[in-house]
């Protein structure tokens, strides 16, 4: 049976979710929703891209709408389209970055052990035993 363990991370973050749950009123959050203001934020981020990759957004939003259009309402279709529209900017952005065939990545991953504090004594003591200057 595992063991609750609380410690003042996991309390701190609890109280603060608890805190911030109360503070928000279910009001606010349906007011949040409005597909006519999903639909103006859509629109404000199409605006910014340049024409081909306002092309793009609307083909990709096509697709899925072709796709999934029959199980969307109103307010989730304005919502893809809105995420649509935001993340084509951060893809530009990538496109535009040169790379060549031959580049390395910048970092590499390293995964690195941790021991426990147990793992360490018991292999410090099994190595104190094997010592030669050990008497018997």
């Amino acid at each position: 049976m595992p063991k609750f363990f609380l410690d003042r991370r996991n309390f701190a973050l609890g109280a603060a979710a608890a805190a911030t749950t109360a503070l928000v009123c279910p009001g606010d959050l349906l007011a949040q929703s409005d597909t006519g203001s999903l639909d103006e934020k859509a629109k404000a981020a199409l605006a910014r891209l340049a024409t081909p990759a306002q092309a793009e957004v609307e083909m990709k939003v096509a697709s899925i709408f072709r796709k999934y259009g029959s199980k969307l309402n109103a307010e989730q279709q304005a919502d893809i389209r809105r995420i649509m529209a935001e993340t084509q900017e951060g893809l530009e952005k990538m496109r535009a970055f040169v790379l060549e065939n031959g580049d390395q990545p910048a970092d590499s991953f390293r995964a690195y052990r941790q021991e426990n504090k147990e793992e360490k004594t018991h292999a410090a003591s099994a190595h104190a035993g094997t010592s030669h200057g050990q008497r018997k």
